[in-house]
């Protein structure tokens, strides 16, 4: 289960309605135990300029720099964010394709800039596709 404060929800609702019909990016940051908490939302940009509509990429640059910034206050990333706008909030075959395990990848559909709905994912590497994790909304 991956719980998550209302606040940070809302961070990632406004940064998916900013960009949009662009798929935008962000880090999940928090503490990994055996229930999962996300603390902190950090947008990145997205470094893919070619499909920016339909695919996302996080540059190593970002991720180690957010790691950083995580790991001083005793946080790690667990998990990263992503949106796709005018589709369903499912894993897509690039999603799949590019997947790491060990994060929850949380993907939010944006319909028209309004409809919003948050879905969260764990990769599992053996069979090679996405498990549906449950989100807790806190507050």
């Amino acid at each position: 289960m991956l719980h998550i404060g209302k606040n940070e929800l809302n961070s990632i609702k406004n940064e998916v309605i900013k960009n949009y019909p662009l798929e935008c990016c962000g880090l999940l940051v928090g503490m990994n135990t055996s229930e999962k908490k996300v603390v902190e939302v950090h947008a990145v940009q997205n470094k893919n300029t070619e499909r920016t509509q339909d695919r996302y990429e996080i540059s190593g640059k970002d991720f180690m720099k957010t790691d950083r910034i995580a790991s001083k206050k005793g946080l790690q990333i667990i998990g990263i964010y992503h949106s796709h706008p005018d589709h369903p909030a499912g894993p897509s075959a690039f999603d799949t394709e590019n997947a790491w395990s060990g994060y929850s990848y949380m993907i939010v559909s944006v319909e028209k800039r309004k409809d919003i709905e948050f879905r969260a994912w764990i990769f599992d590497e053996k069979r090679k596709l996405f498990i549906e994790e449950k989100i807790n909304c806190i507050g």
